[in-house]
């Protein structure tokens, strides 16, 4: 037996750690003394041991008490998602490594610019993993299009260019919780085979419960959904049997590949479609959210708009498309929003980053006013905000 203290020392950790691992109930005492102290035992060793290894491969607390309870998550696949983890991180050090040494060559003049580039690369790999960890922060995102002015919906608008048929079998590259997929199930044409790709776990697992949702639905549509963890960056031809997909699908996420390793992605698409296949994806233009994004630069200018960093738009995707794609069509969905108040758009900038959330819940009420103000649309209540999205459509 062996009291906090004790066990401790038996593992080369203080008493105060072993405290805490109590309090946020993953390393309970199996009982407590006379005077109070908490009780351990050779169990109990084994369990901090396994915690303090799961610690030292960088697993959160909320992970690490989801494997420690067993019965809920399988050890081997929560190594396998760690392992994904570890790697990016190393792929994101050795950028942030690549560009101080560029920082240490360059000359006085540039040296500033070189280091700001080194903040970055770290701000836009936090920003993506924040953003798209589950699908909370993407509800956010999306509730604010719920006050579209379209008279097709933007899902909707995109499946009539998709020119889907029975028995196809289709590749969606960065699913997310698959809501595309929900919004046009009553319009699917039946056999369909849709697999599902994304880097975040959370996604997946919304996207699966979406799908099962669409299958009670519509059983009589025999869809089937195959799902697959994976980076855009980092999947190839290899994991299939090329060529095999009539369409291959990327909405709103080209923008998150960097710029040197969408060529990479583009020749695997290419690997995989079938003869007469189609690529697409849908892309925000130059001017989306333009309002919204003038009163952020004049009054909030530290907030970090997601779309100052792409490197890819609607207007431009061509010009880089051409050079694997000699049929290249683009359209933009007619569509505005009109908001019926200032909360709405707070909500929406809010989901931005925590650091957004942090500025505007100092300034709450100041936001809330100059939104009034600066987006009103004539003397309508509804408040104005110019949407640009669209989709290209490559074929072979």
């Amino acid at each position: 037996m062996y009291t906090a203290g004790e066990l401790a020392k038996k593992l080369g950790v203080s008493a105060r750690t072993v405290r805490f691992y109590d309090e946020i109930g993953i390393m309970c005492p199996i009982s407590y003394s006379e005077a109070g102290y908490r009780i351990y035992d050779e169990t109990s060793v084994e369990r901090l041991q396994k915690i303090l290894m799961l610690r030292f491969l960088d697993f959160s607390l909320e992970q690490i008490e989801d494997i420690m309870k067993a019965e809920k998550v399988s050890v081997r696949q929560s190594l396998k998602e760690q392992e994904r983890l570890l790697m990016q991180k190393l792929e994101h050090m050795e950028r942030v490594l690549a560009a101080v040494r560029e920082a240490q060559a360059a000359s006085d003049d540039i040296v500033w610019d070189k280091l700001r580039q080194i903040i970055d690369i770290t701000q836009e790999r936090e920003f993506v993993i924040e953003q798209y960890r589950d699908e909370n922060n993407l509800n956010k995102r999306i509730n604010i299009h719920d006050f579209s002015t379209a008279k097709v919906g933007f899902h909707s608008w995109m499946l009539d260019k998709l020119d889907f048929k029975s028995g196809m079998k289709i590749l969606d590259i960065g699913c997310g919780n698959a809501v595309f997929w929900k919004t046009v199930a009553p319009a699917l044409p039946e056999n369909l085979e849709i697999h599902l790709i994304d880097y975040s776990e959370g996604m997946l697992d919304s996207a699966r419960e979406n799908a099962k949702e669409i299958q009670k639905a519509f059983p009589e549509k025999k869809l089937r959904f195959v799902f697959m963890q994976k980076d855009a960056e980092d999947f190839s031809y290899q994991e299939f049997s090329a060529p095999e997909f009539d369409r291959i699908m990327a909405n709103h996420m080209l923008y998150h590949v960097e710029k040197e390793k969408r060529p990479a992605l583009y020749k695997t698409v290419l690997s995989l479609l079938k003869k007469d296949g189609i690529f697409s994806c849908s892309l925000i233009g130059q001017e989306h959210n333009r309002e919204l994004h003038r009163l952020l630069k004049c009054y909030y200018p530290q907030i970090k708009i997601p779309s100052d960093s792409f490197t890819i738009f609607l207007e431009t995707a061509g010009e880089e498309l051409k050079n694997f794609f000699d049929n290249i069509e683009w359209w933009e969905h007619e569509n505005d929003l009109l908001v019926p108040d200032a909360k709405t758009v707070y909500d929406y900038v809010a989901s931005y980053s925590k650091e957004a959330a942090e500025i505007l819940n100092k300034d709450k009420e100041r936001f809330l006013k100059r939104a009034e103000k600066e987006l009103r649309f004539g003397k309508s209540p509804a408040l104005y905000i110019h949407k640009a999205t669209g989709v290209v459509v490559c074929r072979l």
